[in-house]
């Protein structure tokens, strides 16, 4: 018994032990959480909602007939056909226009579309936002990677710089070797001092867009992993989906409708006019209720500068529509090839070049520790190895971009099956 209490006690406390580890891989800053977290707390996304508020309110107010027309009088004529005199309501009219050529239908439909299209450009905008903040993280991914091999790079020039302390001391090493290894270990740290501003700069911007203190986001996921390769898909069935290219078609049908809604405003606006008349009839004071009708005589107006004002939008609007729709099917069609390119380049990089390189600074290590090997190729070696990593990274940052600016054309979140 005594054993088994120990035993869970041991259990526990190793379990604790390990809570942290745990919790801080949880919180650490993926693309996924960085694109989620920075939408939810960006002004940019509340100002959108405020711009479908809008929207909502324009259809609602749209939907709306025009009010009706009191209108009251009162004068002191009937005081002077019965002898009583003074002031008193000699009338009153109510008016109510008809809107019978269904205008205001039209212009209901219109709003609709109008807040349709809002909604969609608004989608539309939250994916660019989502790219401007996946650039973010993934420029902190790069520096903090660059930070890290400018740091491996000063160590190994200290490195070099402990062999050449001890090569001096047995009088083993020339002044030209030593002032090589000061150079080198020179460079070394002024790439580790830009690395080192580059890094705190892209911590910067990340953190404002996720509303963070710089100083506790933490480490970076490693900047390894190349993106998804892409699928091949028709473009034009792609770019369909588009949220943009939704939110331009439907201000084409916003813009046909306002075209009926012009036509309907311009014929003869119709109203009803309900009214009492007070009068003097045989000395007694009576009351007469009438009805009238109101006709607009279209001798001047036929609102045909709007029809034709409202044609030439709807036209305007149709070659947007036509012009977005091809500018993604090309940036789709394009991004597809370059980033299959990128991914091909970036596999063959590493397999051609970074791998020997790696080997080759390997073996030129020993070959200079067993004196087989100048410093000058063991220099040579180190910074080949190291341009190939820069070069990896390079090309991962390229890939990475090429597929958010693909994601975005195709209209499809970053925050979709990503990790």
């Amino acid at each position: 018994m005594p054993n088994s209490v120990t035993s869970w006690s041991v259990a526990g406390l190793i379990g604790l032990l390990c809570l942290p580890a745990v919790h801080a891989d949880t919180d650490r800053w993926t693309l996924e959480r960085s694109v989620t977290h920075g939408l939810s707390v960006a002004p940019e996304a509340e100002a959108f909602e405020h711009r479908i508020d809008a929207q909502r309110g324009a259809r609602d107010q749209a939907g709306r007939w025009p009010n009706p027309t009191l209108e009251a009088e009162a004068s002191d004529q009937l005081g002077m056909e019965d002898g009583r005199g003074g002031y008193s309501l000699s009338g009153i009219a109510v008016t109510q226009p008809l809107p019978l050529w269904g205008q205001i239908g039209h212009r209901r439909d219109a709003a609709s579309a109008r807040l349709a299209a809002t909604e969609a450009q608004t989608h539309a905008d939250r994916l660019e936002l989502e790219g401007r903040i996946g650039a973010a993280f993934h420029a902190w991914q790069q520096a903090e990677a660059g930070f890290e091999l400018a740091r491996e790079r000063l160590d190994e020039a200290e490195r070099l710089g402990r062999i050449a302390r001890l090569r001096q001391e047995r009088g083993d090493l020339s002044e030209r070797e030593r002032l090589r290894i000061d150079l080198f270990r020179s460079e070394a740290m002024r790439q580790l001092e830009a690395a080192e501003g580059e890094r705190t700069e892209a911590r910067a911007t990340l953190a404002a867009w996720l509303d963070r203190r710089p100083a506790g986001m933490g480490t970076a996921p490693a900047f390894d992993a190349p993106p998804p390769r892409p699928t091949r898909a028709a473009p034009g069935t792609v770019v369909d989906r588009h949220p943009a290219l939704r939110a331009a078609s439907e201000r084409q049908q916003a813009a046909q409708l306002e075209i009926a809604r012009a036509r309907a405003e311009g014929r003869p606006d119709i109203g009803i006019r309900l009214f009492q008349e007070r009068e003097v009839i045989d000395g007694r004071r009576d009351t007469s209720t009438g009805i009238g009708l109101q006709l607009e005589l279209p001798l001047w107006d036929r609102n045909q500068g709007r029809v034709r004002e409202s044609v030439a939008d709807h036209y305007t609007r149709q070659t947007e529509r036509r012009a977005l729709q091809r500018d993604l099917t090309r940036q789709v069609e394009v991004g597809t090839v370059h980033l299959a390119h990128l991914l091909d380049e970036l596999e063959r990089h590493r397999g051609e070049t970074l791998a020997p390189a790696r080997r080759v600074r390997e073996l030129t290590y020993r070959g200079y520790e067993a004196g087989e090997a100048s410093l000058l190729e063991l220099l040579e070696a180190y910074n080949t190895h190291f341009n190939a990593i820069e070069q990896e990274h390079e090309l991962l940052a390229q890939s990475w971009a090429e597929w958010r600016e693909l994601r975005i054309a195709a209209g499809l979140s970053l925050a979709e099956d990503t990790q």
